[in-house]
C-alpha cells in the first residue's frame, strides 16, 4: 500500500510543477506582447515652432501622436505636460484622424512668456520643458499605456545688441562727495524751526475753527462709464501722445491685445501685441489705424 500511495503523490507533485510552469509562461507571454505591441504600434513627435524667437513672441508647441487603432483606443489618447513658465494663450487643439487602421491625433499649443526667466538672459537663452507624458488605453488588455514626451530646446534671442549696451550713457560716478557744509549754525536754525511751528500751529487752529463751524460738502465724483476695452484705449493714446514715454507703449498695446482677446476681436488683439514686441519701432500710423480700428470696435461692443 505505501509503494502505489508513493506512485500518487509523486505524479500529483509533477502535474502541480507543470501546471505552475505553463502558467507562468503564459502570463510571460502575455506581458511581452502587451509591452511590445505598446512600443511598436505607437510612436510620439514633439516640435515647437519658431525653435528661435524673441521675448514676448508666440510660439506653438505641438505633439503629434500616430498609433495603431485595432491596439489603441484613438479617443483615449491624451497629452500631459508642463510648458513653465510659459503659459498657454487660450484653449488647445486636438485634430483627431483615423484611416486605414492608423489613427493620427495631433495636439496644438500655442504659448507665450513674459515673465522673469524667458528673456534672452536666462539659462544663457536657452529653454527647456519638463518632459511629459502621453497617456492612452489598449482596445484589449488591462490598464492604461503611457509614452514619453521628449521636448526640444528653444533659444531666446535678445532684443538688444551688445553695442546698444555698450552705447548707453551711464550717469554713475565713482567721485567721492564733498564734505557737508552748512549756511546756518545751530541756534539760527532752531530759532527759525520754532518761529516756523509756532506758525504752523497757529494756521492748524484756525483752520481747524472754520472746519468746525461749516461742514463741507461731500465731493462726489462722477462714475467712471468706460468699459475696459476703453480704458486701456485710452492708455494707448495717452502713452503714444507727443511727449509721451516710449517705455509705456509695450504695455499699454499689450493691455489693449488682452481687453480685445476678451471681447472676440483677435485679429485685433494680434495686430496690438506685433506692434507691443516688433523687433522694430512701430509708426504713428499703423499705431493711429490700430486706435481707430479699436475704438470701433469699443463703440460696437458699448451696453446701450
Amino acid at each position: 500500500m505505501k509503494r502505489p500511495a508513493l506512485l500518487a503523490f509523486q505524479i500529483l507533485l509533477v502535474a502541480l510543477l507543470a501546471f505552475g510552469a505553463a502558467e507562468l509562461w503564459t502570463a510571460r507571454r502575455g506581458v511581452d506582447r502587451t509591452a511590445g505591441s505598446a512600443t511598436e504600434t505607437i510612436s510620439v513627435n514633439a516640435a515647437v515652432v519658431p525653435t528661435v524667437h524673441t521675448f514676448g513672441q508666440p510660439i506653438v508647441a505641438s505633439v503629434q501622436v500616430v498609433a495603431d487603432a485595432h491596439l489603441v483606443k484613438p479617443k483615449t489618447i491624451r497629452v500631459e505636460t508642463d510648458f513653465a513658465p510659459y503659459e498657454v494663450v487660450g484653449e488647445p487643439t486636438v485634430e483627431r484622424t483615423t484611416a486605414n487602421g492608423t489613427a493620427k491625433v495631433v495636439f496644438h499649443y500655442r504659448l507665450r512668456c513674459l515673465a522673469e526667466g524667458c528673456d534672452a538672459a536666462g539659462e544663457r537663452g536657452v529653454a527647456q520643458f519638463e518632459s511629459g507624458f502621453v497617456h492612452y488605453r489598449f482596445v484589449q488588455g488591462s490598464g492604461p499605456g503611457r509614452d514619453l514626451i521628449d521636448w526640444p530646446e528653444i533659444h531666446v534671442a535678445s532684443r538688444v545688441t551688445a553695442a546698444e549696451v555698450e552705447g548707453i550713457d551711464w550717469r554713475a560716478s565713482r567721485t567721492s562727495l564733498p564734505d557737508l557744509t552748512t549756511n546756518f549754525g545751530p541756534g539760527g536754525l532752531a530759532a527759525v524751526l520754532v518761529v516756523l511751528a509756532i506758525a504752523l500751529a497757529g494756521a492748524a487752529t484756525w483752520l481747524a475753527v472754520r472746519l468746525w463751524r461749516v461742514e463741507p460738502e461731500p465731493e462726489v465724483e462722477a462714475p467712471d462709464t468706460r468699459t475696459p476695452l476703453e480704458r486701456a484705449l485710452d492708455l494707448v493714446v495717452s502713452a503714444t501722445a507727443n511727449g509721451g514715454p516710449t517705455s509705456e507703449r509695450p504695455r499699454s498695446l499689450e493691455r489693449l491685445a488682452r481687453e480685445l482677446d476678451l471681447t472676440g476681436h483677435d485679429v485685433l488683439a494680434e495686430h496690438a501685441r506685433e506692434l507691443a514686441w516688433s523687433s522694430r519701432p512701430s509708426s504713428g500710423d499703423d499705431v493711429a489705424l490700430l486706435i481707430r480700428r479699436a475704438g470701433d470696435a469699443a463703440r460696437v461692443g458699448r451696453p446701450v
